[in-house]
């Protein structure tokens, strides 16, 4: 199946090579930085969000480039929707330092027809009701790890599904592959698939908006309750795994543990609603975790993303997030699989056979305030559990970004009390910041842009540092 979808992905690039506007309309980047800190350690917002590109350790020099290639039009001139076309996209980075390493975020091709879309490879993507710029991170898919290849069928953007244009939806189904630079599992396979549904007109002053998200790691090798090392594989296991019921399955593979699910699910309920005022547009979410069942009985419907971003009609200021996680409550602190009301110790991100957890290259793909720590660098070293130290979780996140003339800032501070996982309790506050300076030069320049990030974190949790990363850029 890899080799397939490598064969699709060559193909599609191929082909619009051959044309004459590969190079021309193609969007080009390219940038050399430097980051540096006080700690020898990258603050929590310079390694967080930015899909796996920048590691632990500080101090280094990058490189990179970025060439695509978007939908020539979404619409033509009488604003209908165009029928057929396609792009493509790379994205590459090198990092020089303490760990010299080569990331491809980003390489696929993609063909839209009518309001589907199809894909193939890896694209920097987020799922989820939030605020996709300022959030502090989705449950499910935030960013935050390099992005896994897959190919995928979508309706990327809602499309009506009634004449009056009252009802619209958006959704998709994937089929990836999770990286085996882990620390037990191999082979490890994604599942996945989304849909959303959004009430109202587009020029309606509110719109409601309510869908999921579902994602599940399945099949390969792990030494965790397997029958010789081999997880449960095959059509009628990938059933139970888009379905998410439970029985699996051919007694060579499986397991007592597939008697509850086949695979590691994670996912998230969520509720919106989209308001435009006199002040500015307001968007209200709310996203409600899943993993095992118990978010079904109600049982952790304390945890969850709760987030207001608004667009103020102020100059300077175009957006302001103001967002509160709480995974603390998991369900409660007993877990027994065959009483429907202590289905708690939900301990999101792990997974007894995917012990190395929802993460693709040592990076958690949902919420960064869930941390893998395989190098015990919290400072309290006795919390360390197989591959997570820290999935209980209660955070404050304030974020806000702008524009005066040429330059343009984001700036995040978010205030967490981690809480360790049930197994081992720690409370340990943290505060960690963020600041972004974006300022665009002339296009005729050698350089036509200047990009300053910079980081602190002080706290008990991390390290206190504080960093900075610069990057001269050249757009073309």
């Amino acid at each position: 199946m890899k080799n397939i979808l490598l064969i699709i992905l060559v193909f599609i690039l191929n082909f619009e090579i051959l044309g004459q506007d590969f190079w021309v309309k193609a969007r080009k980047k390219v940038f050399v930085g430097a980051t540096s800190s006080t700690s020898g350690t990258n603050p929590f917002w310079l390694r967080s969000n930015v899909y796996g590109t920048a590691p632990l350790e500080s101090n280094y020099v990058s490189l990179g480039g970025t060439i695509a290639n978007d939908y020539d039009s979404t619409y033509t001139l009488a604003k209908k929707l165009k029928k057929f076309n396609w792009g493509y996209g790379v994205d590459a980075q090198a990092n020089l330092g303490a760990e010299n390493r080569f990331y491809l975020p980003e390489i696929y091709g993609k063909v839209r027809y009518g309001a589907f879309e199809l894909y193939v490879g890896k694209r920097k993507e987020i799922f989820g009701l939030i605020d996709s710029t300022l959030s502090s991170g989705s449950f499910s898919w935030s960013g935050n790890a390099i992005p896994l290849p897959k190919i995928q069928i979508s309706i990327p953007n809602y499309a009506n599904i009634d004449k009056k244009g009252l009802f619209s939806i958006k959704g998709g189904y994937a089929h990836g592959y999770f990286d085996n630079n882990r620390q037990y599992t191999r082979n490890v396979k994604l599942h996945q698939k989304w849909m959303y549904l959004k009430l109202g007109k587009t020029s309606w002053n509110v719109n409601l908006f309510t869908g999921f998200n579902h994602q599940v790691m399945w099949g390969g090798q792990s030494p965790f309750f397997s029958k010789n090392g081999q997880l449960p594989e095959g059509f009628q296991n990938y059933m139970h795994v888009v379905l998410g019921t439970r029985g699996a399955i051919s007694d060579e593979e499986s397991g007592f543990f597939d008697e509850n699910r086949i695979g590691n699910h994670v996912g998230s309920v969520d509720v919106g609603l989209s308001i435009k005022s006199n002040f500015g547009n307001i968007d209200i979410y709310r996203q409600s975790f899943y993993e095992d069942g118990s978010l079904f009985y109600l049982l952790n419907i304390k945890d969850g993303l709760n987030g207001i971003s608004l667009r103020p009609k102020l100059k300077g200021i175009n957006k302001i997030c103001i967002e509160y996680l709480n995974t603390t409550d998991q369900g409660g602190d007993v877990f027994i699989i065959d009483n429907e009301y202590l289905r708690g110790k939900d301990s999101y991100y792990i997974n007894g056979q995917y012990n190395d957890g929802y993460a693709n290259s040592g990076k958690i793909m949902g919420t960064p305030f869930i941390q893998i720590d395989p190098l015990n660098y919290s400072k309290d070293k006795k919390i360390s559990s197989i591959f997570l130290n820290n999935n209980r979780v209660k955070l404050i996140h304030l974020a806000a970004e702008g524009q005066v003339n040429n330059l343009s800032y984001s700036l995040k501070m978010s205030m967490s009390n981690n809480l360790g996982m049930y197994q081992k309790l720690i409370s340990k506050s943290q505060f960690s910041l963020a600041n972004l300076l974006h300022y665009r030069l002339n296009k005729q320049k050698f350089i036509t842009d200047i990009s300053i990030l910079s980081g602190l974190d002080v706290g008990k949790y991390y390290p206190n540092s504080f960093g900075s990363s610069i990057k001269l850029i050249k757009s073309f």
